[in-house]
């Protein structure tokens, strides 16, 4: 049965006619809720029980046809409310007293108590008592959240709970329903909107709507609303200001929202329910995006090793306390609050986040990666590498680096037909390029060998250097003289130069082995004080800066066959120029011609004679000053020596002999006897002896100057042939006595 009852009120200024919209059920059991646009002109009647419990299970019989009203309907309207079912849209309140009637006493009451509020309708239960009902002027959107608040606001207003004794705080419940009743009577016009707004937005102060989005700062918001409905909403964006309903496009432009955290909350029954949240209001892309940016920004700060949190200041991780981080991420607009169906706050769903994705095992910097995390031998390293190369500049030209230019096209000394600065310039190269893109790739020592002041450490601490983002001095570390190398695996060029190379390398094999292992091994134990070892990436080059002296040449690297690839051995010209910009100019001239060389370096073809597709990309050079000198000032330059005595001696014996053969142990015998019986050096050592004689080997593979060594295994032990030719002995220097 659908009963209309229409009531003419203002609205507005304006005669319109606004239809109160009643919910009811048939039985207390009935999941439909119809509409009705009044039920006081209804006739419904209820049987006579004898007992409470009867008529209660009369209310709940499914077969009951009656009216059990609400002045509130659900999200969908034609269910009854529920917790499937929130509460969307308010009409009325109603309130019920357990207050015998006396129409007389009540209209009495009513008038001395709502004189300023006075309740639509008075009407009697079926128990005989009191039941108030006012209709709202204009319906009102509500949030669920907010439900409760709103009628508690309402109550306070209206006085509802003093104007009779025996107030039900039940019928302020959103799923309650009322049975008809009888004798309606009307005591009053609607209820003001002003007064049910005002109520509203006291509710909205005490207990705000919330979205289940993340939490997007409001001047965030504020933007965007500028941005796509500027033209609808003038005047401040913050909480708590009021305004039209700006996102709905109908031409009103009267009062009909309030700013929230979360979103808007509507007074206007135009907006189709109570709170709107940015996400109903700009889409799930406004949403989503600002919550990827969030998350991102969290997810670039804050590490978890299982026990410390982690925070990266100017990429240097620093341990943060637990409290610190809740304060960080709740300035970061994360909300400390548990939201109503989250077990979590928005904070402590970061928490987690951090502590699930951003997990780490190890903290160290991984120069050639891009990534943050660095996947090695199983474990999460958080990588902190600051380096930073030197950006090319647009124009490569030489005119914009002519000191550099200069300097450098005059500096090395040239011992085969093509120029020793093509081999420089393809190892830099290759070096300068694994730096720019974060890329590994192995490449040679470099040992640079000449006289003191032409700029070899300037060529390698401020230039090579300067181009990669620094170096750090490995002559401790090298030298064995230290196993904490915190510094050096922070940046990718390890230097040795001539005022430490002599005292910390005495032991060439030991240089040899370091450097050896430098070079080819593209992982390095990184070792901090008091931290455990760590294994990680390492692909950076080491540079030697070395005099021309036997001191400094005695710790170049054995070179034979095992290592010669694996240097780059450069002779500095005894005429290189030591004319540079003065002291206070020099730095500023090198900073400000690198990035013009760098751009010039990118763009320069690496010719195919030097080029090599083997792990070091660049052909390997050795010059052969610096290879004879290095070989002269080792200590296995006495086998040398030894070789010079014996072929001496066998052509003394024998002045047709051209060439020796005979396994080591007889060389040392043969020369034991050439010398009465007695030793000649170290020659009775036959460990190195032979030593000697394979650096000896090698050597003449590389240099026509060298005495001809040979060997040949056979399975038992090695034949070793020597050319005793003249035209390899070492002849003296001539030392002129003139004046």
């Amino acid at each position: 049965m659908d009963i209309r009852y229409s009531f003419r009120c203002r609205r507005n200024n304006s005669n319109a006619v606004y239809k109160v919209t009643y919910r009811y059920i048939k039985n207390l059991r009935d999941s439909s809720a119809h509409k009705s646009s009044g039920v006081s002109r209804s006739t419904k009647s209820v049987p006579s029980f004898d007992t409470k419990a009867a008529y209660r299970a009369w209310c709940a019989d499914e077969k009951t046809d009656h009216i059990f009203y609400s002045t509130a309907e659900g999200r969908a309207p034609s269910k009854r409310i529920s917790s499937d079912n929130p509460v969307n849209r308010v009409y009325g309140i109603v309130a019920d007293y357990d207050a015998p009637v006396d129409w007389n006493l009540v209209d009495f009451k009513i008038g001395t108590v709502c004189k300023n509020n006075m309740p639509t309708w008075r009407t009697k239960t079926y128990s005989g008592y009191i039941r108030l009902v006012w209709e709202f002027e204009d319906s009102v959107p509500i949030s669920p959240d907010m439900f409760s608040a709103f009628f508690k606001e309402l109550k306070n207003a209206l006085n509802i709970h003093k104007v009779f004794a025996g107030f039900d705080a039940t019928s302020l419940n959103a799923a309650q329903y009322f049975e008809l009743g009888s004798e309606w009577h009307q005591t009053g016009d609607k209820l003001s909107s002003a007064v049910v707004q005002t109520a509203l937005l006291k509710a909205a102060s005490v207990c705000p709507p919330q979205s289940n989005d993340t939490a997007i700062p409001i001047e965030v918001v504020a933007e965007k609303v500028g941005a796509v409905y500027g033209h609808r909403w003038t005047g401040d964006f913050d909480v708590g200001c009021r305004g039209p309903l700006f996102w709905i496009d109908d031409g009103i432009d009267r009062e009909g929202c309030q700013v929230a955290e979360d979103g808007m909350i509507c007074f206007s029954d135009r907006a189709g329910k109570g709170f709107a949240s940015w996400r109903d209001i700009f889409g799930a892309d406004f949403v989503s995006d600002y919550e990827q940016k969030k998350m991102g920004s969290l997810l670039d700060e804050y590490w978890f090793n299982g026990k410390t949190f982690f925070k990266l200041l100017n990429n240097i991780a620093v341990q943060i306390p637990r409290d610190q981080i809740l304060l960080e991420l709740r300035q970061m607009g994360f909300n400390p609050k548990q939201k109503k169906g989250s077990p979590l706050s928005e904070v402590e769903s970061a928490l987690l986040v951090i502590s699930n994705q951003n997990r780490i095992h190890e903290i160290a910097p991984v120069v050639f990666s891009k990534d943050r995390i660095v996947e090695c031998s199983g474990n999460r390293i958080l990588n902190t590498s600051t380096i930073e190369p030197v950006e090319p500049a647009e124009d490569g030209d030489p005119k914009h680096w002519p000191f550099l230019y200069e300097w450098m096209h005059q500096l090395f000394e040239n011992s085969t037909d093509r120029p020793t600065i093509e081999y420089f310039f393809a190892w830099l190269k290759r070096f300068y390029e694994a730096v720019l893109e974060r890329e590994p790739r192995q490449g040679q020592a470099l040992i640079l060998v000449g006289p003191t002041n032409k700029g070899k450490s300037l060529l390698s601490n401020r230039v090579i250097s300067g181009l990669v983002g620094g170096f750090s001095d490995a002559s401790d570390y090298l030298s064995g003289h230290t196993k904490f190398n915190k510094d050096l695996g922070r940046v990718a060029t390890w230097v040795i130069d001539d005022t430490t190379s002599a005292s910390s390398f005495q032991d060439q094999r030991k240089a040899t082995e370091l450097i050896k292992r430098a070079v080819a091994n593209p992982r390095i134990e990184y070792m901090a004080k008091y931290a455990d070892a760590l294994s990680i990436p390492w692909t950076g080059r080491v540079v030697m800066s070395l005099n021309m002296d036997a001191n400094s040449l005695s710790v170049i690297p054995a070179l034979d066959s095992s290592n010669r690839d694996k240097l780059m051995a450069l002779k500095i010209r005894d005429e290189a120029t030591s004319k540079f910009p003065p002291n206070n100019t020099l730095e500023e001239t090198i900073w400000r011609e690198l990035p013009h060389f760098g751009k010039w370096l990118t763009d320069w073809e690496v010719p195919q004679e030097i080029e090599s597709y083997g792990r070091f990309g660049v052909a390997s050079f050795i010059d052969i000053a610096v290879s004879s000198a290095a070989y002269d000032n080792s200590s296995r330059s006495s086998v040398a020596e030894l070789v010079e005595f014996f072929s001496k001696k066998c052509r003394h014996l024998n002045e047709e002999m051209t060439q020796w053969e005979g396994t080591l142990t007889e060389f040392q015998v043969t020369l034991h006897d050439f010398n009465s019986g007695r030793n000649v050096g170290m020659s009775n050592n036959l460990e190195f002896v032979r030593r000697g004689m394979s650096a000896l080997e090698e050597a003449g593979k590389a240099n026509p100057n060298v005495r001809p060594v040979k060997s040949v295994g056979h399975g038992g032990g090695k034949v070793w042939s020597i050319n005793i030719d003249s035209q390899f002995d070492i002849t003296p220097a001539v030392v002129s006595t003139e004046g």
